[in-house]
């Protein structure tokens, strides 16, 4: 688990920071916005389940991971997870704290959440 994570730390830096990718992870993250600071953040089309996915961005050396729920009928969003990883792929901070966030169309969870919703073929997406 921990080379795992500790490459796609290192995939996923790379991407967002200088948008150098290998083909592969072109397909896989989909940029859907930018962080304060002008940083892309990404959803990982790979760990979409259902109406669950996950987005990335950068995090001082490292990335942070924000796994999200969709409601797509109701226009509703639910924030399941956030983890921050280190440069090495370690595991710095974790919140597993779960509610709802508003639905915001323009934002980086809510583009992603249209990608989502369209993938499972909801109307209206």
């Amino acid at each position: 688990m921990y080379f795992k994570i500790s490459g796609m730390v290192g995939a996923i830096a790379i991407l967002l920071s200088s948008g150098s990718v290998f083909a592969q992870d072109v397909e896989r993250y989909i940029t859907v916005g930018h962080d304060k600071l002008g940083n892309s953040v990404a959803l990982d089309t790979e760990t979409i389940k259902g109406t669950t996915y996950k987005l990335y961005g950068i995090y001082g050396d490292g990335v942070f991971e924000t796994t999200f729920d969709a409601s797509c009928t109701e226009s509703r969003l639910f924030r399941n997870r956030i983890a921050i990883y280190g440069p090495e792929g370690q595991l710095l901070e974790e919140d597993k704290e779960k509610g709802e966030i508003p639905f915001v169309a323009s934002s980086s969870p809510g583009k992603g959440m249209k990608i989502v919703c369209q993938k499972i073929g909801v109307s209206g997406w």
